[in-house]
């Protein structure tokens, strides 16, 4: 609200004037509302009670109810987006114990300003609900006469106070100079609710502002069982509530249908997909696309044109965005039009600010229930193209390998836009095959790689691959394949790992050979095939000609792929037991890497050297190895290779009896293990954790450890893994039915040495927590 100098100086004056003097106060104010004819369209309504079924704000409620009480905390906001709640909230503050002492006898008028669309009508309708007698001349000075006819307490209810505060027609100053009078009552409270993020007069009036924000998860599911009590087994209740943003309104309408109509949460989710709030829209007084109507098609949003176009943007965006990325999804709108359109959305209670943890910059975001609406009704498809393309530029500008020197700021920032992006390109409705292009479907491919290293979904990158398939060139074709490939190796499919990256070896292999670009990509497919086959195929020496092909390959490319080529060659070796050899390819790969300053395969390599070092029993060597090898990792964001690293530095800690620093390593393997979704590594991890308390004597803990790796080995079938954990296991069964006897146990299946374990003492540990488990 911007004041001339003129009015904040009457302001001013007008503030310092005592309210006795109320002709000398107010006679502009009543000059300006002076006598406005009395309509028969305003009925006066009595106040509703509160719903029948009200969950999730007895807090709030009782906070306000106190502020309202106390004549110095009186005037009291609430804001937000539509839907939340609002008026369900001052329904039940009126209702409290608290507020019903205070204002006894019915001294609480409700006020429903929805109707109220110019300063007259708000002041008509102030007039109606206070019962103000005489004529039908209404005034202003009628209604604060009628409020001063008693000292006694009064509260005034102004709900939905958006109608006339951003009504049209430059009514604002008329309605601000009659919510300031009333204000100046000491008498009487106020309890406003509007749709928006700011109180309105907040430079004049002191209100105790409060932002109603979603309701909690545990008290949307009761609403929605309170309502549709057969829901109380369905488990997809949960998912449903999420895609409702947790609105209560949103959240009574779907239960309220859901008992109707006797259909499960998977069946609205079917619905609500293809309908969006259209299905929550039959009833005309409780209609879903009403209430998000009266936001959306409002004056005040609907003359700002930029203000429509970045809600119909945002509402592509489930996540919302930054106003720093709006640049990329919005390239049509300036820094000013953004500002604009921002505070414009923000007043109709239609965007939201969320803050971020790390960062001075909120996201703003669009709740659910309207993005959905948008989608559905308000969204041109040239919009949508738009996006779509302005989305694969955004991935393109941030596309690099895990090796590049930007890979830990690209990202970022890609993993802050994830969800809009696989929304944009990977969504059925938006994956358009006519918008196929060289431009897209590297996008595509990018996007993928990008999840391969940080947080690998086959899903996703099986899409890229039927776009490629369908754009018929061989080389994205390849390069999908590939990726696919290498994304199930990092959940640890090798088989399905080694058949497509064989695939996409053979399909390089026939490309055109001119092209340095195809021969590089060619080379680092081999390298990611040799990984798989070390794993996969118990020849050695099958995999050890692979690698020696690839590496004569790569020798001529680049002094980074030559270098990796030959620590693939020294990881081949180390598999086939030829330690020796394999240190001197290990070295000079890794010379090569560290010249061009390689970080992550750096890394990699002092991983390997740390193996060769471990298995000949030099504990020393290898733990200067990979002590070098993890603070290298720490330096990347790929978290697959931080878990084979801290995995390996765990199993040479407990070794070597440092148990306490294995712990913190062990942590790390697990917790990096399941971000990434390796089963294989996730059992290792338990199957350790089980070690690491057997060597603390802590038997029950220990039980549950192998218990839970046995489960994970035979859910992703190595069966003679599991028939391991469950040997120890009966040992453990064993010495606890009778602890003075001599019992050995397994040691973990990277551990060296071979021999049962029979644990001595309980050396001091960390205490880590068995919930992980």
């Amino acid at each position: 609200m911007a004041n001339t100098v003129d009015d904040i100086s009457k302001d001013v004056k007008t503030i310092i004037t005592k309210v006795d003097n109320l002709d000398d106060k107010f006679q502009e104010v009543f000059k300006r509302s002076a006598t406005v004819p009395r309509s028969d369209s305003v009925a006066r309504q009595h106040i509703p009670l509160k719903p029948e079924v009200f969950y999730g704000r007895e807090g709030l409620v009782e906070e306000i109810s106190r502020f309202l009480v106390k004549q110095e905390t009186s005037r009291v906001c609430i804001f937000g987006p539509g839907g939340m709640g609002k008026t369900s909230v001052s329904l039940a503050i009126v209702e409290s114990s608290l507020v019903q002492d205070r204002f006894p006898n019915g001294n609480y008028v409700w006020v429903p300003c929805i109707g109220a669309t110019s300063a007259s009508l708000f002041l008509e309708t102030l007039y109606v609900q206070l019962q103000v007698p005489g004529d039908k001349q209404v005034t202003l000075e009628k209604i604060i006469t009628e409020l001063n006819t008693s000292t006694d307490s009064r509260l005034l209810i102004l709900d939905n106070f958006e109608t006339p505060w951003n009504a049209p027609g430059g009514s604002q100053k008329q309605v601000e100079d009659i919510l300031r009078t009333l204000a100046k009552l000491e008498h009487v409270a106020m309890l406003v609710t509007m749709r928006g993020n700011n109180p309105p007069c907040y430079n004049t009036i002191k209100w105790q502002s409060k932002y109603i924000e979603p309701t909690d998860e545990e008290s949307c599911i009761r609403i929605f069982h309170d309502i549709n009590p057969s829901s109380k087994d369905d488990p997809d209740v949960g998912h449903l509530l999420s895609m409702l943003g947790h609105m209560p309104f949103a959240v009574t309408l779907m239960a309220r249908l859901a008992e109707d109509a006797h259909s499960t949460a998977k069946d609205l989710l079917a619905a609500w997909s293809d309908s969006g709030p259209t299905l929550l829209s039959d009833n005309p007084e409780q209609s879903m696309n009403r209430s998000i109507s009266l936001s959306v098609d409002s004056d005040l949003v609907q003359r700002n044109p930029n203000a429509v176009l970045l809600l119909a943007i945002l509402s592509l965006l489930p996540s919302g965005t930054t106003k720093e990325n709006l640049r990329w999804w919005a390239p049509s709108l300036t820094t000013a039009t953004i500002l604009s359109a921002t505070a414009t959305l923000s007043k109709a209670g239609l965007l939201v600010e969320n803050k971020q943890k790390a960062s001075d910059s909120p996201v703003l975001f669009v709740v659910p229930v309207v993005q959905s609406f948008m989608q559905h009704n308000q969204i041109k498809d040239s919009l949508r193209r738009q996006t779509y393309l302005s989305c694969c530029q955004f991935v393109l500008d941030h596309a690099c390998r895990y090796n590049d020197s930007a890979f830990s700021y690209n990202s970022k920032v890609l993993a802050a836009e994830d969800t809009n992006i696989q929304s944009i390109l990977f969504n059925s409705s938006t994956t358009l095959h006519p918008l196929l292009s060289d431009k897209t479907v590297e996008a595509l491919i990018a996007f993928c790689w990008y999840r391969a290293y940080t947080k690998p979904d086959p899903e996703v990158t099986k899409c890229a691959v039927a776009a490629a398939e369908t754009y018929h060139v061989d080389s994205y074709i390849a390069s999908a394949v590939w990726c696919l490939g290498t994304t199930y190796y990092s959940i640890g499919e090798n088989g399905l790992s080694y058949d497509l990256l064989q695939k996409a070896y053979k399909l390089f292999n026939s490309l055109p050979n001119a092209d340095p670009k195809l021969q590089q990509l060619c080379g680092l497919c081999g390298l990611d095939l040799i990984d798989t086959m070390g794993i996969f195929i118990s020849d050695r020496d099958e995999v050890l000609l692979l690698a020696l092909e690839v590496e004569e390959k790569c020798a001529d490319l680049s002094d980074d792929i030559h270098g990796q080529s030959l620590i693939s060659v020294g990881f081949v070796l180390v598999m086939a037991k030829k330690h020796q050899e394999a240190l001197s390819y290990l070295d000079r790969g890794s010379a090569l890497l560290r010249a061009v300053k390689n970080v992550p395969n750096l890394a990699n390599a002092c991983l390997v050297i740390s193996i060769v070092h471990y298995r000949k029993h030099r504990i020393s060597e290898a733990l200067d190895a990979i002590g070098e090898a993890w603070r290298l990792a720490e330096m990347t964001d790929v978290p697959a290779l931080q878990m084979y690293v801290a995995g390996q530095f765990s199993s040479i800690l407990f070794h070597d009896d440092r148990d306490a620093e294995a712990w913190n390593f062990l942590e790390i393997h697990l917790t990096k293990a399941r971000h990434i979704g390796n089963p294989k590594h996730i059992a290792i991890a338990l199957e350790y954790m089980g070690y690491g308390y057997l060597r603390q004597g802590d038997y029950q803990n220990a039980y549950s450890a192998y218990q839970a790796a046995a489960s994970q080995y035979h859910s992703n079938s190595f069966p003679w893994a599991e028939q391991k954990c469950k040997d120890t296991m009966a040992s453990i069964n064993q010495k606890q039915a009778n602890p003075d006897s001599v019992v050995g146990f397994n040691r973990p299946i990277p551990d060296i040495n071979k021999s049962l374990f029979y644990p001595v003492g309980q050396p001091p540990v960390p205490n880590v927590s068995t919930s992980n488990l």
